[in-house]
């Protein structure tokens, strides 16, 4: 996983190679460092026919909310292990205000996984039993994302899948992390740290605010998880296999 954030760990910085996927994790969790490369997340390359259609429609009348659930960063100090059911507590408390204000939406939850699917419906059951919630946990997070008009989650890489897939996105801070752009809050990235707030950020998406823009642009996404053409993969094995080719060369010499 190329996508590194955090300012506060070391993780994954004394390989050889590294990938960073983009120039910004290159730049703001490796600093520049000479053993890194940006070859980009060949996972993307799923994703540009995609980027290249015009034709995703966005319902703002009643969308659907995905919503990525959350969970305790066993490796950060700064986690906490309540975070994953506080974050969705919030989230979903936010919509049931909406709902009583006369909003109109359905919500799909995709559960981590290695999150417990039955905790969720009975989180879902006791807590907000009069929202429409579709829980899935089995499926992979761009099945949710194409049923989605809004995707909601923390910071995480599917973020950045919702975008290539012109889905807006939003990033709930409910974490106590100290992490880089875009999770920084002042980043491109529409972020939000309280109930209002994301009430706020879902009136905005209906009204196609202009706040989700930036988020949506490609130039900005592939600064961030690399080059968007659908030849990532080729690009990282062309780099093993030149890896490969040099150290049998070395071998014989």
């Amino acid at each position: 996983n190329g996508l590194m954030v955090s300012t506060v760990t070391d993780e994954a910085k004394y390989a050889q190679h590294i990938n960073s996927y983009g120039l910004e994790t290159k730049k703001n969790y490796y600093k520049n460092a000479d053993n890194v490369v940006c070859l980009g997340d060949p996972r993307m390359d799923d994703y540009i026919a995609n980027l290249k259609s015009k034709t995703r429609i966005i319902n703002r009348l009643k969308p659907t909310i995905g919503i990525g659930t959350s969970g305790f960063n066993n490796i950060e100090l700064n986690s906490y292990v309540a975070v994953e059911f506080d974050f969705m507590f919030d989230v979903l408390s936010a919509f049931q205000e909406l709902k009583n204000e006369g909003q109109l939406f359905s919500i799909i939850i995709k559960v981590r996984p290695n999150g417990v699917l039955e905790q969720y419906k009975s989180f879902v059951s006791e807590y907000f039993g009069s929202l429409e919630i579709e829980l899935q946990r089995d499926v992979p997070i761009s099945e949710v994302l194409q049923k989605s008009d809004l995707y909601i989650s923390i910071y995480s890489q599917t973020l950045f899948e919702a975008s290539c897939l012109g889905v807006p996105a939003i990033y709930y801070k409910k974490d106590n992390e100290y992490l880089d752009p875009p999770f920084d809050t002042k980043s491109e990235l529409v972020t939000v740290e309280n109930i209002n707030a994301l009430k706020k950020a879902f009136l905005d998406f209906k009204a196609s605010d202009v706040r989700f823009s930036a988020f949506l642009d490609r130039d900005v996404m592939e600064r961030y998880i690399g080059p968007l053409d659908g030849k990532n993969l080729k690009r990282n094995l062309d780099f093993i296999y030149e890896l490969l080719n040099k150290a049998k060369l070395g071998a014989v010499n």
